[in-house]
């Protein structure tokens, strides 16, 4: 019988929560083959409340990854990664690497544009509005109580982006983008009560992450970036 209800209260719910379809839609964009802009995404900041160095860091990497996907910018390494270059440099110039095999100094590419990101706004879990249901039911002595609250939940994030020209250090422009992510979360619970006492009980709680979230707002700032950015940037071929 317990198996029987609690089995029943799952099917209702998750045939509900299957209508819900994400608002995150994958970005497509038209083959580019021009010539292209050297930019950078050094750092992305956290001047939220909810804000953590997760969640910039995420930030950060989904959105290098996206304006790579463009075809239409040249990504160099300004954060952890160039240190790691500098490193590296340093050893094929000691007497540890073979002088013939060293790479000169000197190569690495100027940027013309810094995409400074900060982050004003992070709400991971919000709930939206729930619906709970309870379906009480007696075994001999002992009363049941099988239920649950389905959550319907939002998480949000917003970004401003500012494009800076490294030459001038003048702000060529200043993006305000957001992302959100719309999910049920479902927590099940079956009690058993005899005389006053718990005696037994399960629950089920599912939660969707907040990169779909940042994911989305990371689409939606690399095509803004490519209206915003003048045509005269575009001036370096890939090799």
């Amino acid at each position: 019988m317990i198996k029987r209800a609690l089995v029943l209260f799952i099917i209702l719910f998750t045939t509900g929560c299957s209508g819900i379809k994400s608002n995150v839609n994958t970005t497509k964009f038209i083959r580019y083959e021009g010539q292209k802009v050297r930019l950078a995404v050094p750092v992305v900041l956290c001047k939220a409340t909810k804000c953590t160095g997760n969640i910039a860091s995420i930030t950060q990497d989904l959105l290098i990854n996206e304006l790579l996907h463009t075809n239409r910018f040249i990504i160099l390494e300004r954060e952890y990664g160039l240190e790691e270059i500098k490193k590296e440099l340093l050893l094929f110039h000691s007497n540890m690497i073979d002088i013939r095999k060293a790479i000169p100094t000197g190569l690495l590419e100027g940027t013309d544009i810094l995409v400074i990101g900060v982050i004003t706004a992070v709400e991971p879990e919000k709930t939206k509005f729930f619906v709970p249901a309870l379906i009480p039911w007696k075994e001999g002595d002992r009363l049941h109580i099988t239920g649950g609250i389905a959550q319907y939940k939002e998480s949000y994030i917003q970004i401003i982006v500012r494009l800076v020209d490294v030459r001038t250090g003048r702000v060529l422009k200043s993006i305000k983008g957001e992302g959100k992510w719309n999910w049920w979360n479902l927590v099940l619970g079956e009690r058993t009560f005899k005389n006053g006492g718990v005696l037994g009980g399960i629950s089920v709680d599912h939660s969707i992450p907040m990169e779909q979230a940042i994911q989305d707002m990371v689409k939606k700032i690399a095509v803004e970036l490519i209206k915003s950015i003048p045509q005269e940037y575009y001036r370096h071929n890939i090799n």
